[in-house]
């Protein structure tokens, strides 16, 4: 009897022993008394816990913010201090409890708030739960990036100074607790938004715009208040257009088609919403036939001219492009393309010509000088 006795008494002992807490377990407990040298926290049945003042010297505030009764959760230090107390922080189970936070919030995607509480050239200091992170210039929104002639980092930083104690709403983008690092993102907040968006839209669908910006390549459309468009000036109309900004302008309200949802982008057209004429060039034109042609540009690979184009179905005349390419040489057959050799021509100017090839689907019509 007295073995088993014994052995049950082990038994019991070791499975006490089994549920102690250990150093870096968080727990949880009920404030019994508090002064100006020592919080003491009733655990229950894994004892008396004790909070020294040290915990709170760089903020004497949370101290005071602490209340008999109060239930608090602390990570435990040291399972039996030199006073017989177990050791408990306050702030490394905040600090801990804040990275499992972070790292809940990254994997659901969670839209943030968090203050801008600091500023240097890189980006915005934000804070998350107690834990410091970084705001890089590159995740900033369109509407808060700093427009900054030059990249000048002194300018950049004068510019950023007045979201100083702004809120400012943000994703996790990356963090490591060992490498105590935090980096959020403004800008995925509205690639999100964007993708969703764009996952609403198909090719061929006509969309309602405002053009923002003409450059030379095109037009910068603003389809909603998260999603831009594009019009290149390729899909402007189907006629030659040399500068873009001679047809399109800032404020222009468009209806464009859309023809392109590769990458995240939206690509859209005005001249698809209008008739093609190249689906009636073959009743104008026949290869052999003798036209005159307009010179519009002289390239390397040869010279694009502006033809006639059949009449539209509501009554409008149209206008194509066709190409001569450049004259095979000597350069051109060592792979250096030169323009088509021919004597006096000249931008603007009528010349006669023969249509060598017609490709309808393709939008190609070939030509060739009538030198004599």
């Amino acid at each position: 009897m007295n073995i088993v006795g014994v052995k049950s008494m082990k038994d019991l002992l070791s499975k006490e022993e089994f549920f102690l807490p250990k150093p870096g377990n968080i727990l949880s407990g009920e404030i019994i008394s508090i002064s100006k040298s020592s919080v003491f926290v009733d655990l229950g049945p894994v004892g008396i816990g004790i909070i020294y003042p040290g915990e709170f010297y760089d903020n004497p505030d949370r101290m005071k913010s602490l209340k008999s009764g109060e239930r608090v959760s602390a990570m435990l230090l040291e399972l039996e201090n030199d006073d017989g107390y177990r050791e408990l922080s306050l702030k490394a189970a905040q600090i801990t409890t804040a990275w499992q936070d972070i790292k809940d919030k990254k994997e659901s995607g969670e839209v943030i708030t968090t203050r801008i509480i600091n500023i240097n050239k890189g980006g915005l200091i934000v804070e998350l739960s107690g834990i410091q992170g970084f705001l890089p210039l590159s995740q900033l929104s369109a509407e808060h990036y700093p427009k900054v002639e030059g990249g000048d980092t002194t300018k950049i930083v004068q510019a950023l100074q007045k979201f100083k104690g702004l809120d400012f709403k943000v994703k996790i983008l990356d963090f490591s607790e060992a490498e105590n690092k935090l980096i959020v993102s403004e800008k995925a907040i509205q690639e999100e938004a964007v993708k969703e968006e764009i996952a609403k839209l198909n090719v061929g669908d006509v969309v309602d715009g405002e053009i923002t910006e003409v450059t030379d390549f095109g037009a910068f459309v603003k389809i909603s208040d998260t999603l831009d468009g594009l019009i290149h000036s390729s899909e402007i109309d189907w006629k030659f257009i040399e500068d873009p900004r001679e047809i399109l302008h800032a404020g222009d309200k468009i209806k464009a088609k859309i023809v392109n949802l590769d990458g995240g982008r939206v690509s859209l057209s005005l001249k698809a919403l209008k008739e093609d004429p190249w689906l009636k060039i073959e009743t104008i034109y026949t290869v052999g036939q003798k036209i005159k042609g307009k010179i519009l540009k002289i390239r390397n690979n040869g010279i694009f001219v502006e033809l006639p184009g059949p009449i539209t179905d509501d009554g409008l005349s149209s206008e194509i492009i066709g190409f001569i390419p450049s004259a095979p040489t000597t350069a051109a057959a060592e792979g250096v393309e030169t323009p088509a050799e021919t004597p006096a021509i000249e931008v603007g100017k009528e010349y006669d010509m023969s249509v060598t090839a017609i490709d309808p689907a393709d939008h190609k019509l070939t030509l060739s000088l009538d030198n004599s």
